[in-house]
């Protein structure tokens, strides 16, 4: 239920407000020149000021700490700054306060902040338009609405994030499809230019950005509610300075009539718990669309669930249609919920089409097939065009016929490919393909795609997204222990992820264990899981159990206190009465873990537990049957890129 509260009582008309509540008039803290903006329980502080020459620049602080020095923002429109030169008008203020269901990192989300509408006039063009901000107890984002008709060319935005000294912060440098690794910098240490196979570049870093502060706590730096704009990306600047701009729009781009960028997000934590659990970026996006979800994220026809997947350890070979039926008598006798087949289904080279068979008369064969086993069927398609294996959806009649196509066929989700830029054409291509993938009432898994920002909540039929260095680099290479101790709080952190967990034959277990790769399926959050290996060494796995039984949709989650970024992931997460606990090691070095079971509910609760044995890495000793009170602890030997799985259900 959503409650606003008017709580300054404008002078000119508020902005549509979607209930009517009572209302409170009181004084603002602002003058021509400065806006002071807090959150509801007052902690968190921000200030929106206009300097002695009219430069707007916002800063942030909690509790007397510095957490965002005065750093520039603004929007330059048509060649016009218009956060240069500007005085600023008396506020508005609502005041939001509303619960909505949530498929996450847990079942319900609160969205509790100050929302507040600054008239901002820039005197050269005599421009009048609104800077609205939001603070959160844990977060401030802040967007531009500018007025006007037309066309006009956004061609730069000056927002930017000064962070305070002693700052390190978790970055990765790939903003094509964001599958960097994540690496520890100094801010002001961060080169300016990459150097690569094709030569030496502007830095650019791919948004979530997360900062440890120097007396402990996390700042994250994103964008949330990207739509009918181009994707932020982040320039270092050799200080502790982080600027705004759009790489894959370097020349600006188009938008009409009036506009209305991304939020620009902050997210403040005390602790790794408190940053997994913020609700602040699925908060500043909207409602979905009742008629076309009438139960929001738990409309019955979206169905969260695991997956095998044809490709992976089968290559392009396994979207061979003789093999597709084997693929779902083995995702039955695994308890998964969906076949993913991926690349290739639709050409002659895979056997789609041998002797004159129709493709969509063959999928639809698949479907029924896997209906009478309870296996749904989810198809992967290419985004651009030209490639060898189907034909693209860069036209949106081609993206119409796809899901009317697939939907006639019995199709549960669609899987699309290689979108690969930020720029504004591509982002407006994923709403349409949102749009119309909700309309035929297909779930959406986007891969080589950017940085989630919040639009699960708008759409929650997108399910899962890629936009990470996944497990998928296993096949050829390995991933660095600290980018896996630094996913968790970063990327993940800001929306579900593809990231192929848990493979268990020992030539993909590279730098890790079993029990490390077992545990990583608890950790990654997702609404559609994808396992990775072959059926049948799943089959014959120690983790058999789990792998048939994890599920997906959390009813909570708890960073357990021993957790450091880039070091050591622990995670409980709750689904029913039933808890699971995942543990990484992500250091070259043994690690002696100790925890305790105090967020357990009273009772007994049998545990099934699975360590790190030898022969190294595959070894796995496991123990069934031990009680387990709230008063207990759980303690356990890491190897170096080891693990821990705890499986913890109410005593019968």
């Amino acid at each position: 239920m959503l409650e606003l509260v008017l709580i300054t009582a404008p002078r000119k008309p508020a902005v549509p407000r979607l209930a009517s509540i009572g209302i409170v008039a009181i004084a603002a803290a602002v003058n021509a020149l400065t806006a002071s903006l807090t959150s509801p329980d007052g902690a968190l502080a921000g200030r929106v000021d206009a300097d002695a020459g009219g430069r707007l620049t916002w800063s942030l602080e909690r509790a007397g700490t510095i957490l965002i020095e005065p750093s520039p923002l603004g929007i330059a429109v048509n060649g016009n700054d218009l956060g240069a030169g500007v005085t600023l008008g008396e506020p508005e203020v609502v005041a939001i306060r509303e619960l909505y269901p949530w498929r996450g990192v847990k079942n319900q989300a609160t969205n509790h902040c100050q929302a507040y509408r600054l008239p901002v006039r820039h005197t050269a063009s005599s421009t009048e338009w609104h800077l609205e901000v939001r603070v959160f107890d844990d977060g401030f984002a802040y967007r531009y609405r500018v007025p006007g008709r037309g066309s006009r060319t956004v061609q730069a935005e000056s927002s930017s994030w000064t962070l305070p000294a002693n700052a390190p912060a978790w970055v990765q440098t790939d903003t094509d499809d964001y599958e960097g690794p994540y690496e520890r910098r100094k801010p002001e240490e961060i080169p300016l230019e990459l150097k690569t196979d094709r030569g030496a570049h502007a830095t650019h870093l791919g948004p979530p950005v997360t900062v440890e502060l120097s007396g402990g706590g996390f700042l994250l730096l994103t964008e949330a509610r990207l739509f009918r704009y181009s994707g932020l990306t982040l320039r270092p600047t050799g200080t502790r300075r982080l600027v705004a701009a759009f790489e894959d729009d370097p020349q600006g781009f188009i938008l009409e009539d009036e506009i209305l960028s991304p939020w620009r997000v902050t997210v403040v934590a005390p602790n790794l718990d408190a940053l997994v659990n913020s609700d602040v970026i699925p908060n500043l996006c909207d409602p979905p669309d009742p008629k076309l979800f009438p139960e929001g994220a738990r409309t019955p026809w979206i169905q969260p669930g695991r997956a095998l997947i044809t490709w992976c350890v089968f290559g392009n070979d396994g979207a061979q249609w003789h093999l597709q039926k084997w693929f779902v008598d083995q995702c039955a006798a695994l308890h998964c919920e969906h076949l993913l087949v991926d690349a290739g289904w639709r050409t002659e080279r895979w056997g789609w089409l041998a002797g004159g068979g129709d493709v969509w008369a063959r999928l639809r064969e698949l479907c029924d097939y896997g209906r009478e086993r309870n296996v749904g069927i989810v198809v992967w398609h290419s985004f651009p065009e030209g490639r060898d294996d189907g034909p693209g959806l860069t036209r949106p009649e081609a993206r119409r016929e796809l899901f009317r196509r697939c939907q006639e066929a019995g199709v549960k989700g669609v899987k699309i490919d290689f979108f690969n830029s930020e720029r504004k054409t591509v982002i407006d291509a994923y709403e349409d393909l949102l749009r119309l993938s909700g309309e035929h009432r297909l779930m959406i898994n986007f891969h080589g795609a950017n940085k989630p920002t919040g639009e699960v909540r708008t759409w929650p039929q997108e399910v899962t997204r890629e936009g990470i260095r996944e497990q998928e680099y296993l096949l050829w290479s390995d991933l660095p222990l600290e980018h896996y101790g630094a996913l968790p709080f970063t990327r993940m952190a800001v929306g579900h992820s593809d990231f192929l967990p848990t493979y268990v034959r020992a030539k993909y277990l590279k730098n890790t264990t079993a029990t490390f790769q077992m545990a990583t399926a608890i950790i990654a959050t997702t609404s559609f899981l994808c396992w990775p290996d072959h059926p049948d060494d799943y089959l014959v796995s120690p983790f058999l159990g789990l792998v048939q039984a994890l599920p997906l949709v959390w009813d909570q989650t708890i960073v357990l206190p021993d957790s450091r970024i880039g070091q050591r992931v622990a995670f409980a997460r709750r689904a029913g009465r039933t808890w699971y606990v995942g543990v990484l090691n992500t250091t070259r070095e043994p690690v002696d873990w100790d925890a305790s079971l105090s967020f357990l509910g009273s009772g007994a609760y049998v545990a099934s537990l699975y360590q790190d044995a030898a022969p190294h890495p595959t070894g796995v000793a496991t123990e069934t049957g031990r009680v387990l009170r709230n008063t207990d602890r759980l303690k356990a030997r890491l190897a170096p890129g080891g693990g821990f799985v705890a499986w913890i259900q109410p005593q019968p």
